[in-house]
């Protein structure tokens, strides 16, 4: 659980240095906070469901576990790029800095949703 807590404490600062400079730098970061925080919010839904199958995945197949999350993983990325292309470019148009922006976002989910298969395939969860 300390390691846990330790991870998660470092992982966190990319979406708070993200959105900050959403904040207090605009111009740097070119998308309107409501836009980032609706990347994150998309990404959020998709790795708590991601991350729920993987438990149950992770108790029931344990042997097969590591192949069915990167398929899940897979599916998970496919579906953040189409909703990024069906809900996010509408309202924010086609850019540059949505890509950049939903490319920091999706690295965020990934390190954090990584760590914590690592740590539910271990057993320290």
């Amino acid at each position: 659980m300390k390691s846990l807590l330790k991870s998660l404490s470092w992982i966190l600062l990319i979406p708070f240095l993200h959105i900050a400079a959403a904040l207090f730098i605009p111009d740097f970061v070119r998308i309107a906070l409501p836009h980032l925080l609706l990347m994150y919010g998309i990404l959020c839904g998709l790795t708590v469901v991601h991350l729920f199958v993987v438990s149950r995945v992770v108790r029931r197949h344990k042997q097969q576990s590591a192949m069915i999350v990167m398929a899940m993983n897979m599916l998970k990325m496919l579906l953040s790029i189409v909703l990024l292309f069906v809900v996010v470019v509408p309202f924010t148009g086609k850019g540059g800095a949505v890509a950049v922006n939903f490319g920091v976002a999706y690295l965020f989910f990934l390190i954090f949703d990584s760590q914590l298969v690592l740590l539910m395939l271990r057993g320290d969860n």
